[in-house]
């Protein structure tokens, strides 16, 4: 769980410093951001905002809670929360609205179904993978 300190900045100090965090963040590449987010978050802290991101997308695409939480092992209140938000601000919509005119859209859907697979690989048998690779419009790999 993260701290804060107990002296509250005032509010003109706070500003200031959300304005530099951001504007630091709008001025990075890819490259660069990644290395940033990886030195500020912990492991965990990054897991669970790429979680909330995805949220924000499976609800936009109209996934169930309960598609949700299996897939990507998160609490119903946790898919309340986001889907909360989304209903009433516009951040993760933005998000959402650039990354679908992005080139990496698929590979963010191909990314999500191979974390699922590496998550409920035991609920699965081969031949039950393959079909829904299969359905997907996955084509078989073979070393010939």
């Amino acid at each position: 769980m993260p701290q804060v300190s107990r002296k509250p900045l005032d509010r003109e100090t706070a500003n200031r410093l959300f304005e530099s965090f951001f504007r630091a963040i709008g001025l990075l590449n890819r490259q660069d951001a990644e290395v940033f987010l990886n030195d500020l978050l912990t492991r965990t802290e990054r897991v669970m905002l790429a979680k909330r991101l995805a949220i924000s997308i499976l609800l936009d695409a109209g996934k169930t809670y309960q598609h949700i939480k299996e897939l990507l092992n998160v609490s119903q209140s946790t898919i309340t929360a986001v889907g909360k938000t989304l209903e009433l601000s516009g951040g993760y919509r933005r998000a959402i609205e650039k990354l679908k005119k992005s080139e990496r859209w698929k590979e963010f859907w191909q990314e999500l179904e191979r974390f699922h697979f590496q998550n409920v690989n035991a609920r699965y048998t081969f031949s039950e993978e393959d079909e829904i690779k299969r359905k997907l419009g996955h084509r078989k790999k073979t070393l010939i």
